[in-house]
This record gives C-alpha cells, sequence and structure tokens, in this order.
C-alpha cells in the first residue's frame, strides 16, 4: 500500500504520525525518569504523581474542547498551534527550576497534546478518503500511538541513563518543531462546512470534576482525607459532576453527551477503553518504582526490562485488525481482559523472582493491552449513527485519557500508603493490594464483554469506513 501512494501523501502519513508520537509518547516517556527527579528537587510520591497526572489532566479536560475548535479555525491550524504548545512546553521542563515549575510545564505540554490528538486524526480522514487507503492510514496512526505510549519508558530510561531527566524534555523540542513546520508546509487546511458548536459551561464542569477528583486521590496521603483541602475538593467535584449531569443531557452539542450511555452497545467499549487505559498507565507508573527502587535497576535498564510489553503490543494490533474484520470485536475483547489478567497475576507471582521470570508476563499484557484499540473504535462507532462518528471518536480519546489520569493517580496513592510520602517505595508493605487493584481491571474488560449488548442504532455505515476505525468491519463479534 505504501508503495502505491505519491511521496506527497506518503509525507503526510509522516507529519500526522509525527504528532501521534509526540503527544502519546509523552504520556509515558517521562515515568523512569521520575526517580531522579525526585532524588534532584527533593519530592515526595505526590510531586511525582504530578508530573505524569498533570500531562493527562490537561489533555482529558481539553481534548473534547480541542475537537471542535478544529472544526471552526482549520484542523491543520489546530496540529501546528498544538506542536508549538507542545514545544513551549517541552522548553518550561527541561529549564524548570523547581517542581512547581516541572509540573506547570507538564500541563502546557498535555494542552498542546490535547490540540494534536483530534486534529491530526481528523486531517488523516479528510485525505485519505477511500476505503483501503483509509484502512491503511489509521493503522498506522494506532500503531505509532500504541509502540509511542509503551514503549515511552525505554526511550527515556536511555536519555536518563546517559545525558539526564531534563533531555528527556529537550527531545520535545526538535521533534515538535519539526511537526509544526512539516504540518504548515506540507498538510492542506482542511474544516468542515458546519463546525460542531461548543459547549463551555459543559467543558468548564467537567475540567472541574477532573481536577478536584485528581486533586483529591493526589493529595490524601499527604494532607490528610479529612482535612479541609480534600474534603473542599470533594464537594467541589461531587457538585460538579451533580451539575454536569442535567445541563449536558439538555444540550444538543454537550460536551459530554450523557444521553448516550443510555446505550450499551456505546457506553460498554467506552468503560473498556478507560479501563484498560487506567491498567496500562497504572502499570507503567508501578513500574518506574518497582524496578528501579525494589530491584534496584538503573534507569535504562529498567526501560529495556519493559521491552517486552512493547513487542506484545506491536504484535496484538495487527492480530486485532484481522480478528475485527472477521466480525471477533466483542471476542477480541474478552480475550484481552484475560490476557492482561494473567499477565497482571504473573508479573505478582514473579515479583521477587529472577528478572529473566518477569519477561514473559510483561510480554502477555502487552499482548492484551495492543488488542483492544481496534475493537473498540468499531464497536464504539457502530452502536452510533454515522453522522455522529466525530463525536464517538472524540469520546473514545476523551475516555482514554482520563483512564490514564486515574491509573496514574490511583497507584501513585497506593504506594503513597505504603512508602509514605518518599520517593524509596516499600514494595513489601504493599501486599498483593496493588497487583490486586490492576487484576480487577483486567476482570472488569471480562465483564464488560461478556454480554452482547442489544442493537439499540442501526449498524450500517455508509461512505465508507469511519474516521476513527479506518475499518469497514460493523460485526461486534
Amino acid at each position: 500500500m505504501m508503495r502505491n501512494q505519491s511521496p506527497a501523501r506518503v509525507w503526510f502519513l509522516i507529519i500526522c504520525c509525527l504528532s501521534q508520537l509526540l503527544q502519546a509518547g509523552f504520556s509515558s516517556v517521562a515515568n523512569t525518569s521520575l526517580p531522579e527527579i525526585a532524588k534532584q528537587m527533593r519530592v515526595g510520591m505526590d510531586a511525582l504523581q504530578w508530573v505524569v497526572g498533570g500531562y493527562m489532566l490537561a489533555v482529558a479536560s481539553l481534548v473534547g474542547a480541542a475537537g471542535p475548535m478544529a472544526d471552526r479555525f482549520g484542523r491543520r491550524t489546530m496540529l501546528v498551534i498544538g506542536n508549538l504548545v507542545m514545544v513551549a512546553g517541552s522548553v518550561i521542563c527541561a529549564l524548570s527550576p523547581g517542581i512547581s515549575q516541572l509540573i506547570a510545564g507538564r500541563i502546557v505540554q498535555g494542552a498542546g497534546a490535547a490540540m494534536m490528538a483530534p486534529a491530526g486524526l481528523s486531517l488523516l480522514t479528510s485525505v485519505y478518503t477511500g476505503t483501503a487507503e483509509r484502512a491503511f492510514a489509521v493503522m498506522w496512526w494506532s500503531v505509532v500511538g500504541t509502540v509511542s505510549l509503551s514503549s515511552g519508558p525505554i526511550i527515556g530510561g536511555l536519555i536518563v541513563h546517559y545525558l539526564g531527566w531534563r533531555y528527556v524534555f529537550w527531545l520535545g523540542i526538535p521533534l515538535g518543531l519539526a511537526a509544526a513546520i512539516g504540518a504548515f508546509a506540507i498538510l492542506p487546511e482542511s474544516r468542515p462546512a458546519k463546525p460542531a458548536s461548543l459547549d463551555p459551561v459543559g467543558q468548564m464542569l467537567l475540567t472541574l470534576v477532573l481536577a478536584a477528583a485528581s486533586f483529591a486521590l493526589i493529595e490524601g496521603v499527604r494532607l490528610g482525607w479529612t482535612s479541609v483541602p480534600i474534603l473542599l475538593a470533594g464537594a467541589v467535584g461531587l457538585g460538579c459532576a451533580v451539575l454536569l449531569v442535567p445541563i449536558e443531557a439538555r444540550k444538543k452539542h454537550p460536551a459530554l453527551p450523557v444521553r448516550l450511555f443510555t446505550n450499551r452497545g456505546f457506553s460498554g467499549p467506552l468503560l473498556t477503553a478507560a479501563v484498560s487505559s487506567l491498567a496500562l498507565a497504572g502499570l507503567l507508573f508501578l513500574n518506574t518504582f518497582y524496578l528501579q527502587g525494589e530491584r534496584g535497576l538503573d534507569a535504562s535498564v529498567a526501560g529495556f526490562v519493559t521491552l517486552p510489553l512493547v513487542v506484545g503490543a506491536t504484535i496484538s494490533v495487527f492480530i486485532s485488525r484481522r480478528a475485527v474484520a472477521k466480525g471477533y470485536a466483542r471476542m477480541t475483547m474478552l480475550i484481552s481482559g484475560v490476557l492482561m489478567v494473567l499477565g497482571t497475576l504473573a508479573l505478582w507471582a514473579t515479583e521477587h523472582a529472577a528478572l529473566s521470570w518477569i519477561i514473559v508476563p510483561y510480554l502477555i499484557f502487552g499482548l492484551g493491552y495492543g488488542l483492544i484499540a481496534e475493537p473498540i473504535s468499531v464497536m464504539t462507532l457502530d452502536a452510533l449513527p454515522a453522522s455522529q462518528s466525530g463525536l464517538a471518536s472524540s469520546m473514545i480519546s476523551e475516555t482514554r485519557r482520563i483512564g490514564q489520569l486515574l491509573g496514574t493517580a490511583i497507584i501513585g496513592t497506593m504506594l503513597g500508603f505504603a512508602g509514605g510520602v518518599s520517593e524509596s517505595i516499600a514494595f513489601d508493605d504493599l501486599g498483593g493490594w496493588v497487583w490486586g487493584f490492576l487484576t480487577a481491571m483486567g476482570v472488569l474488560i471480562i465483564l464488560f464483554n461478556v454480554r452482547r449488548p442489544p442493537v439499540t442504532q442501526p449498524v450500517a455505515r455508509t461512505g465508507g469506513p469511519s474516521p476513527a476505525s479506518g475499518s469497514h468491519a460493523t460485526a461486534t463479534g
């Protein structure tokens, strides 16, 4: 397929995938630098959670608004701006004299990533319009996202070991500039004739809910669960959530389409997306302290230990695509949940075994995680009319980011209980709580997909494959 593309279209795909690599990779590339940051800046677990969670909070809060903004102001324009904002955030992080500036830089990076995600995918699907070529382009978009997210610890570990943690963020500057310049020079401007409406009230309420929940989870160990700031955060989050549901239910173009969640064919895959992302983000955050703290590995070796996870995820992305095309989307998600449970249980069982014993568990978990992206897209889009494909794509991205945010916050809080607020984590004190929690996430994926959801919307789609899935398969396995 690549040989049949013109050079201009090949460069088009490369630029879009480079932006995808940046916004997905920076979700995890900083993980292996956390112990060094803790030592140099003398900060505890809560601060390290904000280094990772601040990025994810910004993406989860803003990605829902970024799609309509890209439609209104131009997708190429939004992609260029997103890359430049990512570059600005990288500069702030690399030069940060203290933890507050580093966290602020990570939030700026997340804002840039939120702009890039919907704009890049929309540009791809506006140029690759044929069924086969769109499937080919979106497949590579998905592969780059999955591989860059899961391989972030490897790349970050090498950079931290040989250059230092600040160079993890310096790396984002040339890549972001190359993507921004390439997008401006090569990509055509694109916007729909009738852009979607913005929902600033709903977006503000959703952001407050996520920010309050993150603050309570991350700061609860340090401040105390009954302290005034934590109780106030809980009250703000709960109050905004109570307001959000009825307000969004009445809107024609809501930031959070709560009415659609009554459709189990729609809500099931989205819950699967959130839980699977929570499990991966939680595992990657845990790995940093497990491999470097408990096992005493340096950052580069700790990164390479997770290589089987990357290999497994890469292989299963292609397996998943074939399975979904044959009508086994739901079965693929069931198998994904089983593999993630088995992988986590095996990691738990080999927690203190020789290092070679944990290779297979990482491979099994990676195989499970890589299976899940394609069926989530197909099942979510098949549950809605073709006219709502853009909304479905945005919701998939948003729920994944929320899952990543919660995974980092929850696992970090559990580690904080075990090791206090020190970066030195006492794994023996954890017992099976952390591994048990991650295992439970795999069990939830199985439960979400055991029963076939009732068909509440017509699944016939016109005009080729959906923008998000890149597939013409409509079966739900």
